[in-house]
């Protein structure tokens, strides 16, 4: 089975619920949910107004089912009403039988409107069937005792018919009641669901509005601050739409900025620190220059007195002619002016592989001149089989010199008996370690969690900048190790250099031993 033929189409349907998203969450995606949301709140609502309405038609047939059951009542009322008025008449008659015909078709007229409610009331179907009887034996045999029994079944009819209009009024004025309450209800619901729409409309909106506009306001003064030099925490993005990404546009700005004026900053602090020891090396080499020929000539007249002393006894031998103190101080001048200019010569710009040992000895040497080093202890453990590492001398010794000045810097209040400074390198596990230790004052863990914040001191003003240590670990990360600071308050601060050590299969490693042999 092809995987790859099986997997495209699930990344098509994958990318294009993203891009629904992504267009979801824009201004113009969210306008069209919210039009969307609208249509379908006014869709429901007049489905539901429908429904209200259909019943308010079913109660308006009922309503008209009613008015017509209503005026049928009315005529058969009426036509009972003139029926017994004849049967009452016929009853009185001297002569019953010449009034038998009227009162037959006024019975008969009554029993055909009686039809129409013969299906809905037995009472009235009975009665009716009686009556219908009734007018067979009238038309037959017209007696007063048929006739009476005629007027008391009409009078029952009557009676049932007037129990019937009374539950017709009954049922109209339900029925009324029943149209008004649903009338006054589909009303009152009509006004909610208007309110409720017209108030999360309004809601959705000021919301909406409110918070694009305190976006817009952080936008604005975001970028004020940035411009007047604000490089810290980004701003939090907390919406997908276009406003949104122009959040993430001015971050990523921020970013942009902050990175490029870090690497201004360091190319500024490497340039100065390259003309810095050009200046120093410059320096040494005229004093050593002009301090090399009186020197030679001390030196001379210094050989010449000892060469003297010892061809010709001297009188003054052990007292006064002392010619080896002489050499002594003159070979310490030459070997100090000889450090300094070592220590300031020019290095390399590229990574090459370097003894860190012998980059430690010349940068503690030459800040052994420091006024802030004579106080001090300055101590070097160095292993004397450490191997190589590839770096870039000058960077190394820069961040050395930073280290050594912070800790030197963090013993000036401190009331100590003897301050101490110890720098020392080993190998452990194909890493070159290079530590820095002091005896000072130590940091609490607030400070030593922002040590590596870029223009965080705790120096006074104009002694720091808070871009040492910065810098000193961005140098190390680039050659490839690690700068760490342990600090204990009271007891002192160690920094550790971590650089990694080159394999054997590199070509410039081939003649020389496994990294960390018989560590």
């Amino acid at each position: 089975m092809n995987t790859e033929s099986a997997t495209t189409p699930f990344m098509t349907r994958s990318a294009s619920l993203r891009a629904c998203c992504a267009w979801l969450g824009s201004l113009r995606g969210k306008s069209m949910l919210a039009l969307l949301v609208l249509v379908t709140y006014g869709l429901l609502v007049g489905v539901f107004t429908n429904m209200e309405r259909k019943k308010l038609l079913d109660t308006v047939h009922e309503l008209e089912a009613v008015h017509r059951s209503e005026e049928q009542l009315v005529q058969i009322n009426m036509s009972m009403a003139r029926t017994l008025l004849t049967v009452n008449i016929a009853f009185s008659a001297a002569d019953p039988l010449s009034a038998a015909p009227p009162t037959v078709i006024e019975i008969e007229a009554t029993r055909s409107l009686l039809t129409a409610l013969e299906g809905r009331h037995a009472r009235v179907l009975m009665l009716a069937n009686k009556l219908e009887a009734l007018v067979n034996d009238i038309v037959h045999q017209t007696t007063r005792g048929v006739l009476a029994v005629t007027r008391n079944t009409l009078h029952e009819l009557i009676t049932e018919l007037d129990a019937i209009t009374h539950q017709t009024r009954e049922e109209k004025l339900r029925l009324l009641d029943a149209y008004q309450a649903t009338y006054d209800r589909v009303t009152l619901q009509g006004m909610v669901f208007s309110a409720i729409a017209f108030i999360m409309l309004g809601a959705a909106i000021t919301v909406f509005f409110k918070r694009l506009s305190d976006d817009i306001l952080r936008l604005e003064t975001r970028a004020r601050e940035i411009v007047q030099g604000y490089r810290g925490a980004p701003l939090t993005v907390n919406r997908h739409d276009e406003v949104g990404r122009l959040i993430e546009a001015v971050n990523r700005m921020q970013h942009d900025l902050r990175e490029r004026e870090r690497h201004i900053e360091r190319s500024r602090q490497e340039e100065f620190h390259r003309e810095k020891m050009a200046a120093i090396g410059s320096l040494a080499a005229q004093l050593a220059h002009e301090i090399n020929n009186p020197i030679a000539a001390i030196s001379g007249v210094a050989d010449a007195i000892l060469d003297m002393r010892q061809e010709h006894a001297c009188a003054h031998r052990g007292r006064h002619c002392q010619p080896e103190m002489i050499l002594e101080q003159t070979r310490r001048i030459s070997t100090i002016t000889r450090q300094i200019a070592d220590f300031a010569h020019p290095q390399p710009a590229v990574p090459q592989l370097q003894d860190v040992n012998q980059l430690v000895r010349n940068t503690c040497a030459f800040l052994s001149f420091d006024q802030r080093f004579r106080h001090l202890k300055l101590e070097p453990h160095l292993d004397s089989e450490l191997p190589a590492v590839r770096i870039i001398a000058d960077q190394l010794t820069q961040v050395l010199l930073n280290l050594l000045i912070n800790a030197a810097d963090a013993l000036e209040d401190t009331s100590r008996s003897e301050s101490r400074i110890e720098v020392s390198t080993r190998c452990e596990d194909d890493r070159v370690l290079l530590q820095v230790t002091d005896n000072g004052k130590g940091m609490d863990a607030e400070t030593a969690a922002r040590v590596f914040d870029e223009f965080f001191t705790t120096k006074p003003v104009g002694k720091g900048t808070g871009l040492g240590l910065s810098l000193s670990r961005e140098l190390i990360r680039e050659a490839g190790g690690i700068l760490q600071i342990d600090s204990t308050p009271g007891f002192g601060t160690t920094a550790t250099i971590e650089l990694p050590v080159p394999h054997r299969d590199d070509n410039t490693m081939a003649d020389k031993p496994d990294a960390c042999a018989g560590h």
